[in-house]
């Protein structure tokens, strides 16, 4: 049971984490943590024996139960009086409405494909997003205010072709190395939701872990960017209006 004095404004804070995996398991339980009143949890997958190593909401009890139900019990533990909302199916593209019901999304999935469904849903519904990313001992985070920063897609632009690109799970991710890319994006998160100026909008912060070494890289608002463009039409449409 907690015993810290949480900040109030956390306690009415709304934070979705998309992916409760080897990210979104050590960020949603830091944010718990801090107080941080509501969680929403999406995930489509159960618990498998290869994920207790690295995500600290599961135990060995755990497997076979659906990932959203396992964390919310563990959350409810961890913070008693937490509202945590599940949801057990995949996040898309198309969900911007689930993203606008909450202030701040965490990205934790581990594929890129869901990277840019994540960061086009956060996009549309006007809703700053935290991502990041693993590979091996390498990661990277940046902040996304939709209609102010570069989104996902301004930097990356499109995703490749399927299997051009290893997933996690067939590259290899460390526990050491999501626990500290979790615990940036849950500080992150809780900078948007208490009015602090984010760290990592317009700038793309690459760590290498095995090497001892990070650097930022300063990003910019793409004018081909396609999630971008349809946001500020969007808006433009209902200014008008």
């Amino acid at each position: 049971m907690l015993t810290a004095r949480p900040d109030p404004r956390l306690g009415a804070a709304r934070i979705l984490v998309v992916g409760v995996g080897g990210l979104g398991s050590p960020a949603a339980a830091a944010l718990a943590a801090a107080g941080v009143g509501t969680l929403g949890l999406v995930d489509p997958d159960a618990v498998e024996v290869s994920n207790l190593p690295r995500q600290p909401l599961y135990e060995t009890a755990d497997v076979g139960r659906p990932k959203v139900a396992a964390a919310a019990a563990r959350l409810a533990a961890l913070a008693p009086g937490i509202a945590v909302e599940p949801h057990a199916r995949r996040f898309g593209a198309g969900d911007a409405a689930l993203a606008a019901r909450f202030e701040v999304v965490l990205d934790g999935t581990d594929t890129i494909a869901a990277k840019f469904a994540v960061n086009d849903a956060c996009v549309a519904a006007g809703v700053p997003l935290v991502h990041a990313g693993v590979l091996g001992l390498r990661a990277q985070v940046m902040t996304v205010l939709p209609g102010r920063s570069a989104c996902y897609r301004c930097v990356f632009e499109e995703a490749p072709p399927p299997g051009d690109v290893p997933s996690c799970d067939e590259a290899g991710v460390l526990g050491p190395t999501v626990a500290f890319a979790a615990a940036l994006q849950a500080a992150e998160a809780i900078r948007l939701a208490t009015g602090s100026e984010p760290l990592f909008a317009d700038r793309l912060l690459a760590i290498d872990l095995g090497a001892g070494r990070h650097r930022r890289v300063p990003l910019a608002r793409n004018p081909r960017c396609q999630s971008c463009r349809a946001a500020d039409h969007a808006v433009q449409r209902s200014e008008a209006s």
